[in-house]
């Protein structure tokens, strides 16, 4: 009886008829996105033909596509806010990582209930984003194919944001780390492939109103002392102006894209790349639950409704 009356209204409201679903990364920020994905899972939503994640975003999409979202979900309120993987006390050794996503990778591939790699390979393609730091050249931006590359490879690089992740994810004469060094939110990635905007959904970890702020004197110091052999001089250049290159691109998406789809959190979403507190966790998570339910049932008042939810 239930389920007739689910697929009555179904028939009534269809889903939005998307096909490419773009996941933006931003570390514990994440746990907004997997809630979202979580909605999607709790109501049969996949019509993708592409994903495209950075870091977070592509971690949580892996599970996603798996039909293992409870991987994602789970790690924000376990393996993400444990000692093992968030190491401060690394600050100063430069030999050792500060964010040790080789750990993370190796318990959520190969752990007890291990991310489906199969699954993942035979789902839609995912795209993860990555960057090449090349010595004494510019970066570039790569992106590896759950189809064709390693997909463990590549989840620990698009994650492997510089100066907390020592030294640099190599493969197949790459010298990676994070994505989102060039390419934040990699919506152009599908454009270009030929998807048209009224195809494409965006999911971001900040607010529509957030724009990046210069990195402090301190962070700056911190990175340009660990990168200072000339080399890298066009790393550290990357790392000075990331905040513009953020910007352009979310100014970029809200004024110049009005056809692509965006579900984001609210302006008074406050987690941040390493928020390890479990309540606001949890809360973000619900948040990003309760917005897919109201994106897929009323996708143009989603953002409108979203602002009165008492969070």
């Amino acid at each position: 009886m239930f389920k007739r009356i689910a697929e009555f209204f179904q028939k009534k409201r269809p889903f939005p008829p998307k096909k490419v679903m773009v996941l933006e990364g931003g570390g514990m920020r994440g746990v907004f996105l997997t809630g979202v994905l979580q909605g999607f899972t709790d109501r049969a939503y996949f019509p993708w033909k592409l994903i495209i994640g950075s870091s977070a975003g592509a971690l949580a999409g892996a599970a996603y596509a798996a039909g293992q979202i409870h991987l994602a979900r789970d790690a924000f309120f376990t393996l993400l806010t444990t000692k093992d993987f968030i190491r401060y006390f690394n600050v100063l050794n430069p030999e050792k990582h500060i964010l040790d996503l080789d750990w993370l990778v190796n318990t959520i591939i190969g752990g007890d209930d291990p991310l489906d790699v199969e699954k993942v390979k035979a789902s839609c393609p995912l795209i993860i984003t990555a960057t090449h730091i090349p010595e004494n050249r510019p970066l570039e931006s790569v992106y590896l194919n759950s189809k064709t590359d390693d997909l463990k490879i590549a989840l620990k690089a698009t994650a492997a944001v510089p100066f907390l992740y020592r030294g640099f994810v190599k493969y197949n004469n790459f010298n990676l780390l994070d994505g989102a060094l060039l390419d934040p939110l990699p919506f152009h990635k599908a454009l270009d492939m030929g998807f048209g905007e009224e195809e494409i959904l965006v999911v971001t970890s900040r607010n529509r109103e957030y724009r990046k702020r210069q990195e402090s004197f301190w962070v700056k110091t911190l990175y340009e002392k660990y990168y200072k052999d000339p080399k890298y001089h066009f790393l550290i250049e990357a790392l000075d102006n990331r905040y513009l290159k953020y910007n352009k691109v979310l100014d970029d998406l809200y004024l110049n894209h009005p056809g692509i789809s965006v579900i984001d959190p609210p302006l008074d979403y406050k987690i941040g790349r390493l928020t390890q507190d479990r309540d606001q966790l949890l809360e973000g998570f619900e948040l990003g639950t309760l917005t897919a339910r109201e994106w897929l049932f009323n996708p143009e008042n989603c953002y409108k409704t979203r602002r009165r939810i008492p969070f």
